[in-house]
Order: C-alpha cells, then sequence, then structure tokens
C-alpha cells in the first residue's frame, strides 16, 4: 500500500471516529436535556399534604403515583388577586400544583390540606369545578370555584365527606 493510500485510509478512520463521537455527544446532551426535563420534584412544605392525599386517595380505591402522572408541586407567588392555587397542565412537561406562597404563609393546616387537595383534584382527578350547593348555602365539594359561590369551611367533622365526594367522580 502506498502512503498515500495509507494516509487516506487513516484520514477515513478519523472521520468517521469523528462523526462518532459527535453522535454520542449529541446523544447524551438529547438525554440530559430530556431527564432534566422530565424531573418531578415538590416543595418540601408541600410534599406531607402530596402524601396524604395520596393517602386518602388509597383508602377510597385510587393508585396515586405522582412520577407517574407527572404531577409536581411548587409554591410562588401568584399575581392574581384571589387566586390562592393553580393546575397548570401541559402534555409535554410535568403538571404543576402551583399554591399562592402568601396564602400558604397564613394558611392554617386544614386550609393548607384543601388548598392541595382542590388543586390535586385538577391535576390528578381530572374534576372541573362543582359549583352546586345544599339548601342552607353549603358547598358539595371541595371543587368550588371560589369562596362567594357557596359556603365553604373544612373540619374535621365534615372533612371525611367532601373528601368521599371528591374521589367520587
Amino acid at each position: 500500500m502506498s502512503t498515500l493510500s495509507k494516509i487516506q485510509s487513516y484520514k477515513g478512520e478519523i472521520v468517521t471516529k469523528m462523526k462518532q463521537l459527535l453522535i454520542l455527544l449529541l446523544g447524551m446532551l438529547f438525554f440530559y436535556s430530556c431527564a432534566k426535563e422530565d424531573l418531578v420534584e415538590t416543595d418540601p412544605e408541600l410534599q406531607p399534604y402530596f402524601e396524604l392525599f395520596a393517602e386518602e386517595a388509597t383508602m377510597r380505591g385510587f393508585f396515586v403515583d405522582y412520577d407517574v402522572e407527572r404531577i409536581e408541586g411548587l409554591l410562588q407567588d401568584i399575581p392574581s388577586t384571589n387566586v390562592q392555587g393553580q393546575c397548570f397542565q401541559n402534555e409535554r412537561k410535568p403538571k404543576k400544583v402551583i399554591i399562592d406562597i402568601n396564602y400558604w404563609n397564613n394558611a392554617s393546616k386544614l386550609e393548607k390540606e384543601f388548598i392541595v387537595f382542590h388543586e390535586l383534584g385538577h391535576c390528578f382527578l381530572n374534576r372541573d369545578h362543582l359549583d352546586d350547593a345544599l339548601a342552607d348555602g353549603t358547598c358539595v365539594s371541595i371543587m368550588h370555584s371560589n369562596p362567594g359561590v357557596c359556603f365553604f369551611e373544612l373540619k374535621a367533622d365534615n372533612r371525611d365527606e367532601y373528601l368521599d365526594e371528591l374521589f367520587s367522580n
């Protein structure tokens, strides 16, 4: 084999190796960017309420896996007045339960439970708002749209009824 042929052969091998390296690097970059985007993380302050929702769901025949369902919880400032929580759904990204940080910092334990369960009602159970009220004006569901539509107060003595209704649809 001539020297020119050897040089061309080595040059071809180098080009092939560079292409393989480039494909490998692009693959790693794609994998890393997708894996990072798919992370589902929940704020540590919300985590106990997410776990409680999963326990209550299990007692009523539902299995909750937030990683599989791709649902995360975040505490953030929600600039809209009178909006305490939101559920954002996007097929390409995790669903987000966002709770207003100012509301959270001033809420009782039951109010925190209510807002997390309400938003998970949207994000996990795919429930819409239900503004029906009993004859006395009491909300029939934890899924009511706002405080002015009916009277609602989550208490220890009505909690089970509201949670039974939440998981019934």
